[in-house]
C-alpha cells in the first residue's frame, strides 16, 4: 500500500544539515521494510504557532510503499526521533494527488513599513503642500471660489466661571 509522511524538521538544523535528518529517516522507513518513492523538501516555513519554543521548520515530503501493520513502527520510531519535530503519515488515496503551492515565508521589516507609509503620506506637489498646511492651520478655504483671505474667524467670547455656571443652570432648568 502507499502512503505519505509529511515531517517538520527542527529548524535548529541549517538547510544544509537537514539531508542528515533525512537520511536518518530514509535508514528508518527501510529497516521496517518501507521502500521509497519520492521525497521532496518543501522547505522552511513559520509555523501557526510556537512548538517546542520554535517558529519555523523545514517541511518534508516523502511517499513510500508498505504493508499497513509496518505503519505504527514507523509512527513509533518518528515519535522518539529528537530531530522531527511533528509529523503525519497519511494512505496516498486518502492524501490525494493534488498539489498545493506552499508561500515560503518572507521576514517583515515593520520599520520599512513605517517609513514606505510615511513616504506615500507626503504631498506629491508643492500646491498640495500648500493645501495641507492651510487645512492643518485652520485657514482651509471653505468653498470652491471662497478665497482664504475672504474667510474671517469668529470671535471666541471669554466668560468668567460664574457666569458659565449661570448659563448651565439657565439652561437646564428650560429643559426640566
Amino acid at each position: 500500500m502507499q502512503y505519505e509522511l509529511l515531517y517538520i524538521v527542527s529548524a535548529t538544523f541549517a538547510d544544509d544539515d537537514v539531508g542528515t535528518v533525512e537520511a536518518v529517516v530514509r535508514a528508518l522507513l527501510e529497516k521496517n521494510g518501507a521502500t521509497l518513492t519520492t521525497t521532496k523538501r518543501l522547505g522552511k516555513f513559520r509555523f501557526a504557532y510556537p512548538i517546542k519554543k520554535s517558529r519555523y521548520g523545514h517541511y518534508v515530503l516523502v511517499r513510500f510503499e508498505s504493508e499497513p501493520s509496518v505503519v505504527a513502527k514507523i509512527e513509533e520510531g518518528l515519535r522518539i526521533t529528537n530531530d522531527v519535530v511533528r509529523h503525519m503519515i497519511l494512505r496516498a488515496d486518502e492524501a490525494g494527488e493534488e498539489t498545493f503551492d506552499m508561500v515560503q515565508f518572507t521576514e517583515v521589516n515593520i520599520e520599512a513599513k513605517d517609513e514606505q507609509r510615511r513616504r506615500r503620506e507626503r504631498p506629491a506637489s508643492d500646491e498640495q503642500a500648500k493645501k495641507t498646511d492651510e487645512i492643518k492651520s485652520g485657514v482651509a478655504v471653505l468653498e470652491e471660489g471662497v478665497e482664504a483671505s475672504t474667510v474671517k474667524e469668529a470671535p471666541v467670547a471669554k466668560i468668567s466661571d460664574e457666569e458659565l455656571e449661570k448659563k448651565l443652570a439657565a439652561a437646564l432648568e428650560e429643559n426640566s
